[in-house]
């Protein structure tokens, strides 16, 4: 049998910035900081540490620490654990490419927005603000009636779409020596322009009212389940578990790596930069709160609403630097997303299908990117924002978190928390006792079912504010569409790999 190498990080450092970059991504901008104001600020921040410590570090450290033991990524990983395990881990892999393929639309209309925001393209003064959701919903995106209603593509976006996959093949086809170094600058680059972003909005009128309406802490929220449940769910999602990738990068670093060092570094800085980016944005929306004479609940907005309504609304008001700071942040959009972008890709999709079919790297990257693109088009449709709720509620809400419960669950009980407690201790500075092992077989799988269980009964208005089109009325026939999409996807990966592989 050929002798089985395994691809390195340069060193650790590009280990943690590649980490760090996949966590780092567009909901720690648009995400965040809305669900510290709406639950209770500092009593949010309380609840969303408590998340960090409970599910969040223990699940990277599961992910981080089986990759590295099996050398594998996700489907090894669990096919080592038992045959009849393997789906579990094509399952995230399924995931990580349906987000990736609505996720680079969204870089890519960051893109368009960076160029129209040398001319703010949606206007200035009163006129830019009220106009800033008509551009883009209308001219952006131009919207349709629903979901069956495709219209034409919107081909500013289809062009910049077609850049964003470029760029990513470019970054991936090396492997992860060369994403290594990329993601040095993909985060860094993003945190810098964050302090501009800051120092910028510090010096308009109305931030410090913005920043006191986000961090007003309300103890009493304290006591509401909503709170509960908008803190493990951004913990959830913010720091990319669940997508496989994690499990890949783990398995790409030296053998004797610290891995309970590296899960709470990556997991902290991702956090910080949250934190940090709710200045950036909450000083902004002070600003449009004094500029309009708009109560906080009128203008503060999370998602899509944030990034493309809410700070051009802003952009169009201010009285100096408007373009180049509109220019600013959505370049910032781009690096945020970019590295989550590739990681997704890398780590989700090419890394677990070279591990099982022993393809060459360029090739398989150049394939995934082609078809990314290809699947990315419905969403630069007229009905591509309807499209991508559908497709982001199914993923990356119920996909990712039953995905984790069922992992941690398969590590926990039929592999062992106390094996794999035994492999990352053996390397780590500091070592973790045997309440991980509960942390990892109870408490996360407790605490992700009860964000997939809790949210599924709440009342889900996300796409009211497009159109009227509800989330709760999905057409049935797009539900099968992605039902059928998961069982050819567990269909192909039951096909067996050669057993003689050597990566290169």
């Amino acid at each position: 049998m050929a002798e089985l190498t395994r691809e390195r990080w340069g060193g650790r450092s590009f280990f943690l910035f590649a980490a760090m970059g996949s966590a780092i991504g567009l909901g720690n901008v648009w995400r965040f900081p809305a669900l510290t104001y709406e639950y209770g600020g500092g009593a949010f921040l309380i609840a969303w540490i408590i998340g960090l410590i409970i599910l969040g570090i223990p699940w990277m450290m599961m992910e981080f620490g089986m990759g590295r033991l099996f050398q594998k990524g996700a489907p090894g990983v669990f096919e080592s654990i038992g045959k009849k395990w393997e789906w579990l881990g094509w399952w995230p892999v399924f995931v990580a490419f349906l987000i990736v393929s609505y996720y680079a639309v969204v870089i890519s209309w960051s893109l368009n927005y960076a160029v129209d925001s040398a001319t703010l393209a949606w206007g200035t003064g009163e006129a830019g603000a009220t106009g800033a959701a008509g551009y883009f919903f209308g001219d952006v995106l131009n919207l349709s009636e629903g979901p069956s209603v495709l219209g034409g593509l919107q081909w500013p976006v289809v062009g910049a779409l077609a850049g964003v996959w470029v760029v990513l093949f470019f970054i991936m086809f090396k492997g992860a020596r060369v994403i290594g170094k990329v993601a040095a600058w993909t985060v860094i680059i993003p945190w810098a322009l964050l302090i501009v972003l800051l120092i910028r909005g510090l010096t308009l009128p109305g931030a410090v009212d913005g920043l006191n309406y986000y961090l007003a802490p309300d103890w009493g929220a304290l006591t509401n389940p909503d709170l509960w449940f908008g803190a493990f769910s951004q913990i959830a999602f913010t720091l990319s578990l669940g997508m496989a990738g994690m499990f890949a990068y783990g398995s790409f670093v030296a053998k004797k790596a610290d891995i309970n060092n590296n899960a709470f570094i990556t997991s902290f800085t991702n956090c910080a930069t949250s934190f940090f980016a709710g200045f950036a944005v909450f000083s902004i929306v002070g600003f449009i709160m004094q500029s309009l004479s708009v109560p906080v609940g009128d203008v503060s907005a999370s998602g899509l609403g944030l990034a493309f309504i809410t700070y051009p609304t802003a952009i169009s008001m201010m009285p100096a630097l408007a373009a180049v700071t509109g220019v600013i942040f959505f370049i910032c959009f781009f690096f945020l997303g970019i590295d989550s972008a590739f990681f997704l890709t890398y780590g989700g999709v090419i890394a677990p299908l070279r591990d099982k079919f022993n393809w060459g790297r360029a090739k398989v990257t150049a394939v995934i990117c082609a078809i990314g693109l290809v699947v990315g088009l419905l969403y630069t449709t007229q009905a591509g924002l309807y499209w991508l709720d559908i497709v982001d509620r199914a993923t990356a809400f119920y996909g990712l978190l039953i995905t984790g419960a069922l992992a941690c669950i398969v590590v926990g009980w039929f592999y062992g928390a106390g094996k794999l407690r035994e492999h990352i201790n053996s390397t780590s500075d500091f070592k973790v006792g045997a309440w991980f092992d509960w942390m990892i077989k109870i408490v996360v799988p407790a605490g992700l079912l009860f964000v997939v269980i809790y949210g599924g009964f709440k009342e889900d208005v996300t796409s009211a504010g497009y159109g009227g089109y509800y989330a709760w009325s999905w057409p049935i026939w797009a539900i099968l569409v992605g039902t059928l999409l998961f069982s050819f996807w567990l269909q192909a990966a039951k096909t067996r790999a050669p057993q003689e592989v050597k990566l290169k």
